[in-house]
């Protein structure tokens, strides 16, 4: 760059010596030199391209006077991305200076193929500028920010140039492309200020975030960075390397290139300092002209600065070759000032400005330098000069003294790049194209403007698989062996450009409307979500002139049907509830979205000219192309070995269709069999089981959780398999009969066949609607049939044949239940290939597909069918996506090994944001700490470890969603570093089971039928963690001196606290906030309970809002004061004789009142009497599953209800549906009758007593502080995330640096080595502490452990005098030391036994109290502890703070 720079100085000056020519060819030599280097290892550079492996690089370093290779392949740290990239970057700097360095179209075309070779940086980890990967040195590359960086600057300057200049034509031009600039871009802004996984922040970042790459757009990023260099690297030499950095200090072993793990933490503090980093200040400063910093830095690095004539020999010195490599030390320097070297007679008479590698510490000050950093002084070592140093020196030298100005060395103008001032604002035009006339006309009705192919005339439409052809050919070169670009997909801002090729314009559809080679946008609402998303990316990351040109295929499969409803002329009423999706009764979503008309607002609301903040224009593409940006193709035309033009109007054509079926489909028997729907002659599908050596595993590791509360080895989740169980074994009736079904409302076949259905084979039955048997003799009445072939609706008279169809159908259904089939064991396959040919049921057809796929393999050609099993999957797979049902779908994907596309780009976004992710669960949990590449990634995912062969592509989609989330929402991340897919999947099973009341098995089935974006949506919600408490105001803080309830707060209405009605009563109540306007009671006795009396009364009367609007419940005719709106309830303990809660849920106004309810009665005890009465309306938003808990205490007449009814009902825990005193009145039809009943407290005591039960956990719960689940579930989706507090890895840094170790069970975190190699912002040492954290199976009390870590380090900051002596923690003993005081003091000590007895001693009864220590009551005591919040005298840190005093020996400095 000296060199650069002066020839540039020279052009200044009138050269009569010719002085400029001879540098710049000087240059030009130089540069050429590295060239042939390089060619020489063509065949690596296309290898590369393929594999991204170690040895198929480039060298990194050549013989200077051959230019061959100088080591082996394994020999030496060979990748460096940023070496090829700062060539390119030079090349690209010096072409535009207008020098020409290149000179044949081979050069062109091997130039170009090294943008291939860097343009994945993102995702290539390499050994970096300091040619040593990870800081220990052993061989291991990482993603370094230093490299991904320059690869940023090389492709944005390289992009466009003319490598001929002025006099080349369209072939010397080198392309790349916007995304992969962008995804390096992204990648490179998401990792900083961070280097890699081993070094929290490296100098050489200096080169990154100034001169020469300048290739971070963020001014706050790069203060950041630099303000983050100067404060944890600066020195008065100059700048450490990294943290920890060994090399050439005294301490450093030189007989070996590694470190030991324990080594590191010797180095600490004595780093070497590097002028060299002073030199990039210097040159910062004058970009940014920024005086002050220039000034600063210069007078830091004159003292630094040797002069040449204080050396002996410095002339032979500079003869010899001198490499500046890290093994420097045998290598001819030299001598340091004051010493002579033998024989030399001499000094020169110049004074040359020499500035040294580093300084170190001299071995007898060590360690006072490490007592107090940059006090001592350093000596110069004697690799003298750093010739990096001196260049960037030299050409400082030459900006600071006006003989070069920073244009001239920067003509690409990229010290521009963070200085823009607002973000882009970009429009973004869009072109709507409909497939054919008949669906522009029906769009046309609706208000929205399209054209069809024909009408875009003469620009060509084409697939996007046509530009990723094409580009295939660019930098193609026989005579190298250079195949080009590797095709792969081009992404938005590829396909926003339009492209010209010898005066023809092209437009290109963007790949993510794909829906060919993954399933996620055929479901139209994730369509519309990624469509915004897509939008706001081109948005943010143009950067080209004109305005980008999305252009938008609509599709009969997408909008077709819109124009007539779907209905069935024998629908019945059991029908029309079919037709009503399980997510409305589970999620409360409201009536069923119909995602095709979704999709149709979507596209008119861009008719407003905004969608979700981003500028939109539609329009037609003709009138686009003036404001649109166009990029020239003409490279093509002399591309003599590729079809482009066939290839670019063949992809205008390109449909890939299905004109034949060969397997049938009967929709009404696929959606009977639909889980939630399936009747008791249906039995759950295969779907369940994985491929395993003939072996049918069970879904046990998603459905049947069992805490592990020993930290055994056992799997939290409890991994169970079964052994040759035969099929209809592993098919029990589903548990939640009464579950409406999962299905659409569209009609998946009232499109039109598009043309591009017009050449694959169907091999399966088509599809015949059967009409339902006519009753009373009723005739004549027409069925649809959606005909596969066609996509087209047609009416066919329903008639005898019709009815013969039925009953084949129905016996074939019957034939099937009988088929017993056990994967992998061939003995029945006649009978599955007979049956599968009869089949008309998807879910069938996809089990025996299975089933064949088990025994025989993809390839296995079923006879009668006259197709493999892989195009019969093929076809199940595209008919349920018609149907969109998703588990079918998603059943097939996993069968077929599908992979989505962007996996890989969507991991690295994870990855580089400090993010873990693993696949798959223990034993074989894959972790991933680095991007991979998509045949890694498949292997992994379908490698057999999942129980569930639908698992493979729901964690893809898991992972397309996280990478989707930590792109728009970072913040949402915030303490999660380990994201475990499978503990994803988990959490979000947690959550369908809770919000739909069903069990496990049930969720899962569920789970699988959500379609993407419903499970995005989910995913979403289980997220945001730290939300689910922020409602928690119901947490209690007890008064123990009258053994009274007081709420933390209280966000109650006025009038709403509940009192009994005796005036003088001495017990005086609060409310426990649930939610809104709901009111609870603290254990209370009985009113008006006399000495020695165990009967009681109680009476309830409702009133609707037409019928007086009021209800009423009295008990010992003492009234409840307590009458919102919704339902009200009472509960009482008949066994402690006490009133333990009392609450309303307005089920009018909200479904989470309902699910309250729902957990509120599941939380109570058999035996607990509960008395409900309803004010003005209860029905609006009462939810199945309130109404599942509501039959629990006996109601019968839930289902009755009606809008604004009267009811009330005297129920308990447990009894059958209809066996509770009940009654129920129309709205208009005035309150319900006063329903009274009496109860004997000695009957329920006496039960008790006969079993001596210890006091239920309900009339526990009364008395001991809780939130009602809220922490308790909070806490089990954290520690399924392994979410942490802020600062947490650093502060069990600390902890751990104090004591000797931390343990949990038998499971060891030792001090050392894990100190002494690791920092405490280290990425591999939050790697450390999660691994050791993972021991722990349950999730709720992963994160106590987490909590206790917290109060260690909390004690520790407010009490500096305070030290954990070096001994090991054990925190499962603080733990349980913190659960035993809690106990102890709310249950044995406290009034969940001892008070609640004296109170019903006081009414004149006693009960069994039963054995009350909690080696007896282990699960209840974690559950009740785990609900505890935080905050608090009686939270959790208060407990784990008063168990830590009294377990941890601390050392008191009392100065």
């Amino acid at each position: 760059m000296a060199v650069f720079g002066l020839a540039l100085a020279y052009r200044r000056v009138d050269d009569d010596e010719g002085r400029a020519y001879e540098l710049e060819h000087a240059v030009i030599k130089l540069m050429r030199g590295l060239l042939f280097s390089m060619m020489r290892q063509v065949d690596k550079v296309e290898q590369f391209k393929k594999t991204q492996a170690l040895n198929d690089c480039l060298h990194a370093k050549y013989n200077t006077a051959t230019g061959d290779t100088v080591v082996g392949d394994s020999e030496w740290g060979h990748l460096q991305i940023d070496a090829t990239s700062i060539f390119l970057l030079a090349l690209a700097q010096m072409t535009a200076s207008g020098m020409l360095i290149i000179y044949t179209a081979d050069e062109v075309d091997f130039i170009q193929n090294l943008v291939f070779y860097i343009e994945r940086a993102y995702r290539t980890p390499d050994y970096g500028i300091w040619e040593r990967g990870n800081k220990i040195n052993h061989g291991e590359p990482e993603l370094n920010s230093s490299s991904i960086g320059m690869a940023v600057a090389a492709l944005q300057a390289i992009n466009g140039v003319n490598l001929f200049g002025s006099r080349g034509g369209p072939n010397s031009v080198i392309h790349v492309l916007p995304d992969e600039i962008t995804r390096n871009y992204t990648t490179l802004h998401s990792a900083l200020p961070r280097e890699s996984n081993s070094k929290e922040i490296d100098a050489a970042l200096l080169s990154v975030i100034g001169f020469p790459a300048f290739a971070v757009g963020d001014a706050k990023l790069v203060e950041r960075t630099r303000n983050e260099i100067i404060e944890k690297l600066g020195g008065k030499y100059g700048c450490k390397r990294f943290l920890r950095d060994g090399h050439q200090t005294v301490l450093e072993n030189t007989s070996r290139l590694h470190y030991d793990a324990h080594e590191l933490k010797i180095f600490e503090g004595i780093e070497c300092e590097w002028p060299l980093f002073f030199t990039y200040f210097v040159l910062d400063g004058l970009f940014s002209e920024n005086e002050q910093q220039v000034e600063e830095y210069r007078a830091k690095l004159e003292p630094l600065i040797i002069d040449s004539a204080t050396l002996i020999d410095f002339g032979q010195f500079i003869s010899d070759p001198m490499s500046d490599s890290e093994d420097s030390r045998g290598l001819k320097t030299p001598t340091s000032p004051g010493f002579t070297t033998p024989g030399s007679d001499g000094k020169l008479p110049e004074h040359i400005p020499l500035i040294p590698e580093l300084y170190y510490v001299p071995h007898h000050l060590v360690e006072s330098e490490k007592k107090e950093n940059h006090s001592q002084a350093r000596m110069a070592n004697d690799n003298l000069p750093l010739v990096w140093a001196n260049s960037l020196h030299t050409l400082g030298n030459l900006i600071y003294e006006n003989l070069l100005s920073v244009a001239e060395i920067d003509p690409l103008g990229r010290r521009f790049n963070a200085r823009k001032t607002q973000a882009n604002d970009t429009v973004v035009q869009i072109v709507l194209l409909a497939e054919d006339a008949n669906l522009q006309s029906m769009l046309n009705m609706y208000g929205l403007e399209t054209q069809t192919m024909e009408q875009v005339h003469p620009i060509t439409v084409s697939h996007p698989d046509g530009l990723k052809e094409v580009y295939g050919a660019l930098g193609k070169n026989v005579k190298l062996g250079l195949s080009g670009r590797p095709k792969r997909p081009v992404g938005s801002l590829g396909t926003s450009r339009l492209y010209r090729v010898q005066g023809h314009l092209y437009a290109f559809t963007p790949h993510f409307m794909d829906n060919e080679e993954f399933y996620l946008t055929s479901d139209n609402d994730y369509l519309i979500s990624i469509f915004e998303q897509e939008l706001a990316f081109v948005r943010q990351y143009w950067v080209y002139p004109g305005r980008p040109t999305m252009t938008i295929m609509l599709t009969h499969a997408m909008l077709g049907g819109l124009s007539r409803s779907r209905s069935f002329s024998s629908q019945t009423d059991a029908d029309a509830q079919r037709l009503t999706t399980w997510r409305k009764a589970s999620f409360g979503s409201g009536p069923q979205k119909d995602n095709k008309r979704n999709l149709l607002n979507f596209f008119m609301a861009l008719r407003t000219g905004v969608c979700n903040n981003v500028r939109v224009r539609l329009g037609r593409l003709s009138e686009m192309v003036n404001t649109s940006c166009i990029e020239s193709l003409d490279f093509l035309v002399t591309k003599k070995d590729i079809d482009w033009l066939g290839i670019l109007r063949g992809a205008a054509d390109r449909r890939k269709g299905r004109n034949a079926r060969k397997l049938g489909l009967n929709e009404k028997q696929t959606q009977a069999a639909t889980p939630g729907n399936r009747t008791p002659s249906h039995r759950w599908s295969m779907r369940r089981q994985s491929l395993v050596s003939g072996t049918g595993f069970s879904l046990a590791s998603l459905t049947t959780p069992a805490v592990n509360t020993e930290l055994d080895a056992d799997n939290f989740f409890g991994i169970q398999s079964q052994v040759q169980t035969p099929l209809e074994s592993s098919f029990p009736t589903s548990p939640l009969s009464h579950a409406p079904t999962r299905t659409e409302s569209q009609d998946p076949y009232s499109s039109r066949r598009s043309k591009k259905d017009s050449t694959k084979a169907f091999k399966l039955k088509d599809h015949e609607e059967p009409r339902a048997r006519a009753k009373n003799g009723g005739a004549g009445m027409g069925v649809l049939t959606p005909d596969l072939a066609n996509l087209q609706i047609s009416e066919l008279p329903a008639g005898d044949a019709a009815l013969d169809e039925d009953e084949d159908s129905d016996e074939s259904a019957d034939n099937m239940e009988n088929l017993g089939l056990t994967l992998g064991d061939p003995s029945s396959m006649e009978a599955a290939m007979s049956m599968l040919s009869l089949s008309v049921n998807l879910y069938d057809q996809i089990d025996l597909l299975q089933y064949l796929l088990s025994c025989q393999g993809m390839d296995f050609y079923v006879s009668n069918l006259d197709a493999s099993v892989r195009t019969l999957l093929e076809e199940v797979y595209f008919k349920s996506l018609q149907l969109k049902l998703w588990s079918i779908v998603r059943q097939a994907a996993g069968l077929l090994h599908k992979v989505v596309n962007s996996l890989t780009i969507n991991i690295t976004d994870l990855v580089i944001r400090q993010k873990q992710i693993t696949i798959g669960s223990e034993p074989t949990e894959h972790f991933i700490t680095r991007p991979l590449g998509p045949d890694v990634l498949s292997d992994m995912i379908y490698d057999g470890n999942f129980d569930d062969v639908r698992e493979g592509p729901v964690v893809q989609e898991v992972l397309i969603y996280l990478g989707s989330f930590i792109r728009a929402d970072p913040v949402m991340f915030d303490g999660i570093m380990r994201l475990r897919t499978h503990f994803l999947i988990i959490a979000l099973r947690e959550e369908i089971s809770r919000l739909n009341g069903c069990d496990e098995t049930d969720a899962v089935e569920h789970l699988m039928q959500l379609s993407p974006f419903e499970l995005k949506s989910l995913l979403g919600t289980v997220l945001s963690g730290p939300t689910l408490s922020a409602n928690a105001t119901n947490t209690l803080l007890r008064n123990q001196s009258a053994n009274l309830l007081n709420p933390i707060s209280s966000r109650r209405q006025p009038g709403n606290t509940m009192s009994t009605g005796d005036a003088s009563e001495s017990h005086v109540s609060s409310s426990i906030s649930t939610t809104g306007a709901s009111t609870s009671l603290g254990a209370v006795p009985i009113p008006n309970m006399a000495q020695g009396t165990t009967m009681f009364t109680i009476k309830v009367q409702s009133g609707g809002f037409h019928s007086g609007n009021f209800s009423k419940i009295m008990i010992n005719e003492s009234l409840m004061s307590m009458s919102s709106r919704g339902i009200n309830v009472v509960v009482i303990d008949p066994v402690q004789g006490v009133i333990i809660e009392s609450v309303s849920f307005d089920t009018h106004i909200s479904e989470d009142e309902s699910d309250d309810l729902a957990r509120l009665v599941d939380w109570l005890h058999p035996g607990m009497i509960v008395v409900c009465a309803s004010k003005d309306d209860c029905f609006e938003h009462l939810t199945t599953a309130a109404r599942l808990a509501l039959k629990q205490l006996g109601s019968g007449r839930i289902n009755d209800i009606k809008y604004r009814d009267s009811w009330c009902m005297i129920g308990e825990k447990g009894i059958e549906a209809g066996q509770a005193a009940e009654t129920c009145k129309s709205f208009m039809d005035g309150p319900t009758d006063v329903l009274e009943k009496t109860f004997d407290l000695s009957l329920y005591k006496a039960k008790a007593d006969s079993s001596d039960t210890f006091p239920s956990p309900s009339a526990i719960a009364a008395f001991v502080p809780n939130s009602s689940g809220r922490w308790l579930r909070r806490r089990k989706n954290d520690g399924s995330l392994n979410r942490v507090p802020t600062k947490f890895y650093p502060r069990v840094w600390q902890i751990l640096s104090r004591a000797a170790g931390i343990k949990i069970g038998s499971h060891f975190l030792p001090r050392d080595p894990i100190i002494s190699e690791k920092t405490a912002e280290e990425f591999n040492f939050a790697l450390a502490v999660e691994n050791f954290l993972g021991v722990i199976l349950d999730p709720a009390e992963r994160q106590i452990a987490v909590e206790t870590l917290m109060v260690i380090a909390k004690i520790e900051d407010r009490n500096p005098g305070m030290e954990v002596q070096p001994e090991v923690i054990d925190l499962t003993m603080i733990m349980h030391e913190a659960m035993d005081k809690f106990w102890t003091k709310w249950v044995v000590n406290g009034p969940g036994v001892g008070g609640a007895a004296v109170a019903a001693v006081a009414s004149g009864a006693t009960g069994a109290t039963g054995d009350a220590g909690i080696e007896h009551h282990k699960h209840l005591a974690r559950r009740m502890f785990y609900d505890l919040p935080q905050e608090g005298k009686d939270g959790t840190f208060a407990y784990l703070a008063r168990a830590v005093f009294k377990l941890l020996p601390y050392s008191i400095d009392l100065e």
